[in-house]
């Protein structure tokens, strides 16, 4: 992570995207922990590390914004992808309350988070471990193309919400103010 963000330190940021992850679906005693390591070692830690110098290096460029990916899974938790949604958890909270941090610091960085429901890419051949990917047409009632969740990450981009957000029922995107509590904390 540390390599990756310096090697682009030649260039002006005006958006960053942090969209690298990968899913795990097995109940949490059969889950391949080997697997689980580097999916938590991407999904949290190297998100992480990239927000952090990003947002140490631009929070005070005006129309900065950084957007983390989260999921569904990140706001519901859902069975056989515990560990999965777990990090996901994590991704919402911490993008959310960087979003409260910049704004009680009157910053010009907007921080913000897309979760996506399923979506037709290469996400569900990587966490079921198959050899090709998996066709979403008459296997799931709903899901959406890569194309639509580029369409809604454009729409969260263009507003003022922190959240872009796939319904798991009805697959209708909403664009929400933060869903997770903040408590300021008291200063002495």
């Amino acid at each position: 992570a540390y390599t990756l963000y310096e090697d682009l330190k030649g260039y002006e940021i005006e958006t960053w995207i942090n969209n690298a992850g990968f899913g795990n679906f097995a109940s949490v005693g059969d889950q391949n922990l080997t697997k689980i390591e580097t999916m938590l070692n991407l999904n949290i830690e190297a998100l992480t590390i990239l927000t952090s110098l990003y947002v140490r290096d631009y929070s005070s460029v005006e129309g900065t914004q950084l957007i983390n990916v989260s999921s569904g899974g990140g706001y519901t938790i859902i069975g056989n992808a515990i560990t999965y949604c777990a990090s996901k958890f994590y991704v919402s909270a911490f993008t959310e309350g960087l979003a409260h941090e910049l704004k009680e610091k009157g910053a010009s960085m907007q921080a913000k988070v897309l979760a996506p429901a399923a979506t037709e890419t290469e996400f569900a051949k990587v966490s079921n471990d198959l050899e090709e990917n998996v066709k979403f047409e008459g296997l799931l009632p709903k899901y959406h193309t890569a194309k639509e969740m580029a369409g809604f990450m454009l729409d969260l981009y263009d507003s003022e919400k922190v959240v872009g957000i796939v319904d798991g029922l009805t697959y209708e995107f909403q664009l929400k103010d933060p869903i997770y509590p903040y408590a300021v904390r008291m200063r002495s």
